[in-house]
């Protein structure tokens, strides 16, 4: 979003797309939370800081969140993670710039047991000026033949990395529930399946998921849109392999006695098909870059796979040795460009993408990489005229069209800022990414109470939303 709105005006938007029994959002140092006002539906406490306003982060890392450990069902680690990778998920689309989980384990992991607690050094090393800190206090299901819950709750704070002030903080305990008080035979049977129901895995995702909406609703959000499709792919949950296929220790022998170009090739096989997780996966990718060391697509393979583990420096070094085999190769050219986006190298990023658009003029991914880059440099006539080419190739592409219409509010152009965020917004509506067009909506109103002329498309759009919540 363009600037932080008072929470409710958001919360009225958001919640067109969520339950009608909603948790009430108070500041925790407001005094409707100070003189008890409750929601029996839950409530979700957070408060924004003096210091975030007057200098808003532009960058936010998660780091791993404690999970309380006493009780009857100690938080699994595990548990503990699913969390953060949501969270992440709805904080990344905020035009913040944010670090991929992966990257911050790969720091972490290798700093001193005595500095893990350093928030400047991690700052610093992360580059990001602020970190985002965490507990998970409940994360479990309760079954009880025909009544079941499902709950999740954690506190968070986020701090600047440098001083370690406040920024904002947040709690919440996001619940569902299952069941029903029985009134006949049928009714039995019906509130026991609902009940079994509630607790199955999904039920639980959704309810992290709840969490981390409604914790993330409560950021404010001021930067420019980032750039989509994360290096890094999230996985929700710890992936559990399928014992059919052979062990990784059968896989390697059957290599032995094949030529070197068949070894490549079924190693690539086994990548590609999502075999092998975990280290199983390590020991794959290890020996392709070691069987094919001077392949080209042996070595992108291999940069991918370390920029999944966070570990961006090694990755741009295969990255190169992958162009210096193949040099006209677009992929590389652009992976190559967010790398270098990542370690802030934002000269070499321009190079690196503009040398993929060269190759691969067409991409309209490419081109919002352009004008994104272009962004974060402060170049809004540059940024403009790549997403207005992505916009000529793909007239419903949302997310050039908001960034142009954000672009144009930075430059005090209201008008032509309020016709692009509501092209955006029903581009959005098209592609069914009805959060996008939540956060458009917000932009809309800020930009209507600034004095922008509104012709209805406010209404239109939030009828729209209604119509499409009645029919889920």
């Amino acid at each position: 979003m363009i600037r932080w709105l008072p929470p409710l005006s958001l919360i009225g938007l958001g919640l067109i797309l969520s339950s009608c029994l909603s948790p009430s959002y108070l500041d925790t140092k407001n005094s409707d939370a100070k003189n008890g006002k409750r929601n029996p539906f839950g409530e979700v406490n957070y408060h924004v800081y003096e210091s975030y306003t007057s200098a808003p982060p532009n960058c936010v890392a998660i780091l791993p969140f404690t999970q309380t450990t006493k009780g009857k069902e100690p938080i699994r680690f595990e548990d503990a993670e699913i969390v953060r990778k949501a969270l992440y998920a709805h904080l990344s689309p905020q035009g913040k710039k944010d670090v991929e989980l992966p990257r911050i384990d790969f720091v972490l992991k290798n700093l001193p047991e005595t500095e893990k607690l350093n928030y400047f050094l991690i700052g610093k090393k992360l580059n990001c000026d602020a970190l985002m800190i965490g507990n998970v206090s409940e994360f479990g299901s309760q079954y009880l033949g025909v009544y079941s819950k499902v709950a999740v709750g954690a506190q968070f704070k986020m701090i600047r990395a440098k001083t370690g002030e406040p920024l904002w903080e947040g709690r919440h305990l996001a619940e569902t529930h299952g069941g029903s008080i029985p009134l006949s035979p049928i009714g039995i049977a019906t509130g026991i399946l609902d009940a079994a129901l509630n607790v199955d895995e999904e039920q639980t995702f959704r309810v992290v998921d709840d969490l981390a909406r409604r914790i993330t609703l409560t950021i404010p959000d001021n930067r420019i849109a980032v750039l989509e499709d994360p290096l890094s792919p999230l996985q929700m949950a710890n992936r559990t392999d399928d014992l059919s296929h052979q062990s990784i220790d059968d896989f390697m022998a059957g290599l032995r006695f094949k030529p070197k170009e068949a070894q490549k090739d079924a190693l690539i096989k086994a990548i590609q098909d999502e075999i092998f997780h975990n280290q199983d996966l390590k020991r794959i990718y290890d020996t392709l870059i070691n069987t094919a060391p001077d392949d080209a697509a042996s070595n992108g393979l291999y940069a991918k796979h370390l920029v999944e583990g966070g570990d961006y420096f090694n990755a741009l070094r295969y990255v190169d040795n992958s162009l210096v085999l193949k040099a006209r190769n677009d992929t590389m050219h652009f992976l190559k460009g967010r790398i270098q986006i990542k370690l802030n190298d934002l000269s070499g990023a321009d190079a690196s993408i503009l040398k993929a658009i060269s190759l691969q003029p067409t991409s309209t991914k490419y081109l919002n990489g352009l004008g994104f880059l272009n962004s974060l440099r402060g170049h809004h006539g540059r940024a403009l005229a790549a997403y207005q080419m992505a916009v000529d190739l793909e007239p419903f592409n949302g997310y050039a069209l908001y960034n142009m219409g954000v672009t144009f509010y930075n430059i005090e152009d209201l008008n032509a800022a309020w016709d692009y965020i509501n092209q955006a917004a029903h581009a959005y509506l098209k592609a069914g990414d009805y959060g996008q067009v939540v956060k458009a909506l917000a932009d809309m109103k800020e930009l209507k109470s600034l004095g922008v002329l509104s012709k209805g498309e406010i209404q239109e759009l939030e009828q729209i939303l209604r119509s499409i919540q009645g029919n889920l």
